[in-house]
């Protein structure tokens, strides 16, 4: 595939995001663990907290629909069509290793769920499209797999959006890692800890094994917040499952991370 030829003073980021370049795509992954980081290692993502069974993100086994549910009925069911929840969804993911990233719209019904069309080895993001008054949602929005009963993505009540450092790159792409951080947001108390990179190149044969590829140190009586340029760039070829993890030396730490990407059609 013929590389990109860019301008004098341009700006590649800016024109990459922009959509200039056929077969490029920018990526800006971001995540968090409200619930707090622990003591062992926790990935950063909207579930995280003290439960063993949520501190580590699982993909789905195979391919498998999703159930879509909320908490709270007002999340497009109740008082329609004025609910004062979110009303639709936009689900982002990888229906296999060997294809690209699709999306579909989900309408939802409150505590009732909505399967996907999709059957899915990996959602890596979605967000309300269209909410009410009191939106963008007003209960905690998951993705449940058929059969496994693994929790792929979640909404947070209230944030609209996923937030999850996890991103899946299909086999007819690579990912040209920028950069990446983390951040100690809220602690009870001064602590230190970790903030690793890691990656699953096999996830088409082994969906639970990763190998860490960077470690950062981060303090909050010095410094809560750390990143990590890389240059040349980190090229991660697919296919892959890339996710952030954190260790604490306190429960409970309220800590986010994230990493920036170029995707590149092989």
């Amino acid at each position: 595939m013929a590389r990109v030829q860019i301008a004098q003073n341009h700006d590649l980021n800016l024109e990459i995001a922009a959509g200039t370049y056929a077969n490029y795509k920018a990526v800006n992954k971001f995540g968090r663990a409200p619930a707090g980081g622990q003591t062992t290692a926790t990935d950063i993502w909207d579930r995280a907290n003290a439960t063993p069974t949520q501190q580590l993100w699982l993909a789905p086994t195979a391919a498998k629909k999703h159930a879509i549910v909320s908490t709270d009925d007002t999340d497009g069911k109740t008082a329609t069509p004025n609910s004062v929840g979110a009303r639709t969804l936009r689900i982002y993911g990888l229906t296999s290793w060997s294809t690209a990233e699709v999306s579909e719209d989900i309408t939802l019904t409150g505590t009732d769920a909505v399967n996907t069309t999709n059957s899915y080895v990996i959602i890596h993001r979605m967000k309300a499209l269209t909410w009410g008054t009191s939106g963008p949602n007003t209960g905690t929005i998951s993705a449940t797999a058929a059969g496994d009963a693994t929790v792929t993505a979640s909404i947070v009540i209230g944030q609209g959006q996923t937030q999850m450092a996890i991103y899946g790159v299909p086999s007819i792409q690579a990912a040209y890692m920028t950069s990446y951080y983390g951040s100690a947001v809220k602690a009870a108390a001064a602590c230190r800890g970790s903030v690793e990179l890691f990656v699953n190149p096999i996830p088409d044969t082994l969906t639970t094994k990763f190998l860490v590829k960077h470690t950062n140190g981060w303090d909050t009586a010095a410094q809560a917040y750390i990143k990590h340029e890389f240059a040349p760039y980190f090229k991660i070829a697919g296919p892959a499952i890339i996710k952030m993890q954190v260790v604490s030396s306190a429960a409970d730490t309220d800590f986010s991370a994230g990493f920036d990407l170029i995707l590149v059609d092989n």
